[in-house]
């Protein structure tokens, strides 16, 4: 009996041990979970919004050497202005200019010297997606971040690009594209006005050599090969997820087809100012119009409450009737094209129609002819689907005179809304 009462004594304290030891292991796996996600890193990425202005103010230093003789130093400056037009999963189409300008006279005072309009797609990450007819931006692919959280003292490696412009020093008429392999690493954070900025090492090296047709004519020097470095401290503003300033150093060689060297030295800086233009949607309005107008002279489009408005008039359809005229579906395709620019915003047909007849017939008529504006835009493009809606509002929303021949004609019409999100 004893031995038995010690045995379930023992058994009874194995029990109490046990779920004693399990509550220290959720407690220590909970705590662990917490150190975790204390320390999970920060995640890089380009926080894009439609109509965002990306402002870049910058100033270099930089001495010119001769066959290692100092030949002069002269003092730029470069301002960029740039928006975000349109976003496509996850990358903005940019388009802007940037304006060269050079320090003159005694008084130092800056004059332009070149504007170099551009266009552009830039993903989340950093990475560029440019024709090779626009020489700015110079660098292409700094700075770049991989998909996954950082943590100080982290190191990362991408390729970059350096598009420069030959043509007035040696006549070459596209851009120069010098390669980098550029490797990163995350410094630390600091705080700038109340915003957490990050501190990131940005360091790569130019070797290459210039690739030139047969029966090129050397008469003028032409650089051969391009070897330089490059190293910056650039600040990330991680509150927005936005860049903010950089500084850097940087030292060019080119040895000339004759074997003599130029050099490039100095030392730059620059803040990069990101606002919410109030004017977007006039942006956008002015693209869509470039895209449609060549095509469709008759367009309007216009920016209200409910979003931006495309309307195509009566073009599309046959007098008192929801049958295509010839050439709608071209129109038809043009429009997908421009639809195609908003993939995540829901789309409106709504169908009008002038006063004269049956008001009942007139409200079945507009929905009929909403309703196969939509049949057609989804034919043409399935991606569409499940997004677009349509309404009939027959003569209730007139936008002239239905008086005059003139006024009924321009209350005939589709109107295509782009909803705001």
């Amino acid at each position: 009996m004893c031995y038995v009462m010690l045995c379930n004594y023992f058994l009874i304290n194995e029990k109490r041990c046990r779920k004693k030891n399990m509550k220290k292991i959720i407690i220590l796996i909970l705590f662990l979970m917490a150190c975790f996600n204390t320390y999970a890193g920060e995640l890089f990425q380009f926080n894009y919004k439609l109509g965002q202005r990306f402002h870049v103010e910058g100033y270099v230093d930089e001495d010119l050497y001769k066959n290692d003789i100092l030949v002069k130093s002269v003092r730029l400056k470069n301002v960029g202005d740039l928006y975000v037009t349109k976003i496509l999963g996850n990358k903005a189409f940019h388009e802007g200019t940037f304006r060269y300008y050079t320090a003159e006279g005694i008084s130092g005072e800056f004059v332009k010297r070149e504007e170099y309009p551009t266009k552009f797609f830039r993903d989340i990450h950093g990475n560029y997606e440019i024709k090779d007819i626009y020489f700015m931006p110079v660098v292409r692919g700094v700075p770049t971040f991989p998909d996954t959280p950082l943590e100080v003292g982290d190191q990362w490696s991408s390729r970059a690009y350096e598009a420069h412009d030959f043509r007035e020093l040696y006549g070459i008429s596209k851009p120069v594209m010098l390669p980098a392999a550029v490797s990163y690493q995350y410094l630390g954070n600091t705080e700038i006005d109340g915003e957490k900025i990050a501190k990131i090492s940005i360091n790569y090296v130019i070797n290459y050599t210039l690739q030139y047709q047969y029966g090129t004519n050397f008469e003028t020097p032409l650089p051969y090969r391009i070897i330089g470095y490059f190293n910056q401290v650039y600040l990330w503003n991680l509150d927005r997820g936005l860049p903010h300033s950089y500084k850097e150093n940087f030292d060019y060689v080119f040895i000339m087809s004759n074997g003599e060297t130029i050099e490039y030295s100095g030392k730059s800086r620059a803040v990069l100012t990101v606002t919410e233009d109030t004017g977007k949607d006039q942006l956008i309005i002015k693209n869509i119009m470039n895209k449609l107008q060549e095509n469709i002279p008759s367009v309007e489009v216009t920016s209200t409450d409910q979003g931006i408005v495309i309307n195509i008039g009566e073009i599309l359809f046959r007098f008192d009737s929801d049958e295509l005229t010839e050439g709608a579906e071209a129109d038809l395709a043009n429009i997908v094209e421009v639809l195609k620019d908003f993939p995540n915003r829901r789309i409106r047909v709504v169908g009008h129609t002038d006063s004269a007849g049956p008001e009942d017939y007139n409200l079945s008529l507009s929905l009929r002819r909403a309703k196969r504006t939509v049949y057609e835009l989804k034919k043409i493009y399935p991606g569409l689907s499940g997004r677009t809606t349509y309404l009939g509002m027959g003569e209730s929303k007139p936008i002239a005179n239905n008086e005059t021949e003139a006024g009924r004609r321009k209350n005939r019409r589709v109107e295509i809304i782009i909803l705001n999100e």
